[in-house]
């Protein structure tokens, strides 16, 4: 499975959420997709459109206990969380996601891609 980006995707796996928040918080606060917020049993994707919006988002997951960056050979990497701008795929490096972006998704590295998800009730610029 995969997940369909859109504008700025802040993605996080399913498994990290359960680690970090306890096994039933994904299924209780993460699981139903909805316009903004959808997943592939793998990956969960919120999102938003501006950098205000942004760094409330990654506030609110470092509040939660995630964290954001790490530093591999001199260079910020993604940890926890991983920013995906639509069309130009993770703004750091991520080491646990692929991205296509003639396909404009991401999937967990070590899976198949699929189908992607998307959200709920419309279609997403540049599907047609």
């Amino acid at each position: 499975m995969a997940v369909k980006l859109e504008f700025c995707s802040v993605i996080v796996p399913v498994q990290k959420i359960r680690e970090k928040l306890g096994a039933e918080a994904f299924e209780n606060e993460f699981s139903t997709i909805t316009e903004i917020c959808w997943h592939d049993g793998h990956l969960f994707r919120d999102g938003c459109m501006n950098e205000y919006d942004l760094k409330d988002m990654l506030d609110d997951w470092q509040r939660r206990g995630f964290e954001l960056l790490t530093t591999i050979d001199g260079k910020k990497h993604w940890k926890d969380v991983c920013v995906v701008n639509s069309w130009y795929g993770p703004s750091y490096p991520c080491e646990w996601i692929e991205y296509d972006p003639r396909k404009n998704i991401v999937w967990l590295k070590g899976h198949e891609p699929g189908v992607a998800v998307g959200p709920i009730g419309r279609k997403l610029a540049g599907e047609s």
